[in-house]
C-alpha cells in the first residue's frame, strides 16, 4: 500500500522535473551561444540603465509625453537598482525570464504537462519563428502568457457559482499585462470570440475581468487618461501613417498564411476523426475561434497572429494532447516519464540547434561605443542628434551607450518622430534610401549631429564626410571648418 500511494506523486514529480529542466536547459543553452538580437530587448534594458525619459533619448512628436511600457521598465529598473546588473545582464534576464514565464504557464493547468512539451515541439518544427519570438525578451511575451492562462481558465467561468479565485487571477493578469505591455485594446479580440462561440456566461465574466483589469492596469501607470490616449493614438499612427505596406515595421505587415501551422492543426483534427473521437465542440470553442480569427487578421497584421493566434493554437493543441494522454496512458504509468523525457530531448535539440546561425549571428555585430576613442570622435557631440533610416542603429547604439548625451531621430517606432521628420523618413523608404532622399535631413544637421547608416558601401551623400567606424556601419558628419 505505501508504495502504491506514493507512485502517482513519484510519476508526477519526475514528469514535472523533466518539464522544468527542459525549459531551463533550453534557455541557458541559447544564452550560452551569446545570443542577442537587434530588437526592443536592447532598448528596454538600456532605458532601465539610462535613468532618462524617452523625451531625453528620442526626438518625439509633441503628443508623446509618457512611457508606454511603464510596468516593464519599472521592473527592469528595480532589478538594476538591487543587483547592479549591466545592460547585458538585463537583456539575459529579460530573455530567460519571459521565455520560461510563457512556457511554464500550462504546468499549472494541464493534467499531463508532457502535452505542452509535444505542443512546443510541433511549433518548433512547423514554424520556428514562433520559438524565436518568445526568445525576444520583449514585454509582449507577458501578454502572450496571459492569453495562455485565459485559454486554460475560461471553462471554469461556465459553471456556478462563480469561481472567484480564478476570476481574480485573470483580472490581475490582465491588469499586469496592461501595465507591462500597452496593447490593452487587443483584449477586446478574445472577448469577441467568446460571444462568437455563444459562451454567454463565460463571455460576460471574461468581459468584466478584462474591463476591470484594463482599468486597474491604467491606474497603475500613474497617468491613466494620458496612457489611454497615447497608446490608442500610437496604435492608429503605427498602422496608418504610411503609403506602402513595406514601409511598416515587419510585425505590422501581413503574413503568408503560416501554412505549416495550418497543416498541423488540420492534421490533428484528422487524427481525432480517425480515432472516432470527432466532436464539433472541439472547434466550436472561444479559443479555437480566437485562433481562426487571429489567423484571418494575420493577412492584415502579422502580429495579431503571433501574439494572439499562436497562443490560442498552443492552448488548443495542448488540451488535445492532454485528453489523448489521459485516455491512453495511465496516470500511474512510468511511460509518462519516458514520453516526457524523449520529447524534452528532441525539443532541446530542435530549439538549441544553431541552424543557419540563428542564435549566433549577433556575435559578429560591432557596436559604436563612446568608450572607444576612435568611435567617440564619430559619435554625436553633447546635445546632438543621430539621423538614420534603420532602427537597428538606434537599438545597437543606445544599447552600447545608454547614457549618451544625444538623441535619436528614429527609435523603435517611426511614427513617434515629429511629422516633418516622419515625412522625410517615409520618402527615404519610398525611394529605397537614395542619396537625394536624405537631403532634407542633411540640411537640418548641425556640427554636433551625426548620420549613421547601415551599408556595405560608402553612402553617396557628398555633403558629409564619412567614416567606416565599425563593420557595416558608416558615420557621417558635416565637414569641420579649418
Amino acid at each position: 500500500m505505501p508504495k502504491e500511494s506514493t507512485k502517482p506523486r513519484f510519476v508526477f514529480i519526475l514528469v514535472t522535473c523533466t518539464f522544468i529542466s527542459a525549459l531551463l536547459f533550453i534557455s541557458l543553452r541559447v544564452i550560452s551561444y551569446g545570443y542577442i538580437t537587434a530588437e526592443d530587448v536592447m532598448r528596454h534594458a538600456a532605458k532601465a540603465v539610462s535613468g532618462k525619459s524617452w523625451g531625453e533619448i528620442l526626438v518625439l512628436r509633441p503628443e508623446i509625453t509618457m512611457d508606454s511600457h511603464v510596468g516593464w521598465h519599472t521592473i527592469l529598473e528595480f532589478i538594476y537598482k538591487i543587483t547592479g546588473f549591466s545592460v547585458d545582464n538585463l537583456v539575459v534576464f529579460s530573455i530567460v525570464f519571459l521565455f520560461i514565464l510563457f512556457c511554464i504557464v500550462p504546468l499549472f493547468f494541464l493534467k499531463r504537462p508532457e502535452a505542452w512539451l509535444i505542443t512546443l515541439l510541433i511549433m518548433a518544427v512547423a514554424n520556428f519563428s514562433v520559438i524565436s519570438r518568445i526568445f525576444l525578451g520583449r514585454p509582449f511575451i507577458f501578454t502572450m502568457a496571459v492569453v495562455l492562462a485565459l485559454g486554460f481558465l475560461w471553462p471554469r467561468f461556465k459553471i456556478k457559482p462563480i469561481p472567484w479565485p480564478s476570476l481574480i487571477i485573470l483580472t490581475v493578469l490582465i491588469a499586469l499585462a496592461t501595465w507591462i505591455h500597452c496593447l490593452w485594446y487587443m483584449f477586446a479580440l478574445p472577448v469577441l470570440c467568446f460571444f462568437l462561440a455563444r459562451e454567454w456566461r463565460a463571455g460576460f465574466v471574461v468581459s468584466l475581468c478584462t474591463l476591470a483589469g484594463v482599468i486597474i492596469g491604467m491606474i497603475m501607470t500613474g497617468h491613466p487618461i494620458q496612457f489611454f490616449y497615447q497608446t490608442l493614438g500610437h496604435f492608429i499612427h503605427s498602422l496608418g501613417d504610411h503609403t506602402l505596406v513595406r514601409q511598416l515595421v515587419y510585425e505590422f505587415q501581413p503574413f503568408n498564411g503560416d501554412v505549416l501551422v495550418v497543416i498541423a492543426v488540420l492534421g490533428m483534427l484528422s487524427w481525432r476523426a480517425l480515432r472516432n473521437a470527432w466532436d464539433i465542440k472541439v472547434i466550436y470553442t472561444p479559443i479555437f475561434i480566437l485562433a481562426v480569427v487571429s489567423w484571418a487578421l494575420g493577412f492584415v497584421v502579422l502580429r495579431v497572429w503571433y501574439d494572439w493566434g499562436i497562443p490560442a493554437v498552443c492552448v488548443w493543441m495542448a488540451l488535445e494532447f492532454d485528453v489523448f494522454l489521459k485516455r491512453y496512458v495511465d496516470s500511474l504509468s512510468t511511460k509518462r516519464v519516458w514520453i516526457a523525457l524523449a520529447v524534452a530531448c528532441v525539443l532541446f535539440l530542435s530549439i538549441t540547434s544553431d541552424y543557419n546561425s540563428r542564435w549566433t549571428s549577433g556575435r559578429s555585430v560591432q557596436y559604436l561605443s563612446a568608450e572607444n576613442p576612435v568611435h567617440k570622435e564619430w559619435l554625436p557631440e553633447k546635445g546632438g542628434i543621430v539621423y538614420s533610416n534603420a532602427m537597428a542603429v538606434f537599438y545597437q547604439t543606445f544599447y552600447a551607450n545608454p547614457r549618451g548625451d544625444w538623441r535619436y531621430i528614429l527609435g523603435f517606432e517611426p511614427t513617434m518622430m515629429p511629422s516633418e521628420d516622419l515625412a522625410i523618413f517615409r520618402n527615404i523608404q519610398l525611394n529605397y534610401g537614395t542619396a537625394e532622399s536624405f537631403k532634407p535631413w542633411v540640411e537640418k544637421m548641425l556640427p554636433e549631429d551625426r548620420m549613421i547608416l547601415k551599408s556595405p558601401f560608402k553612402p553617396a551623400i557628398k555633403e558629409l564626410e564619412w567614416n567606416h567606424t565599425v563593420s557595416g556601419t558608416w558615420t557621417g558628419r558635416l565637414p569641420k571648418k579649418n
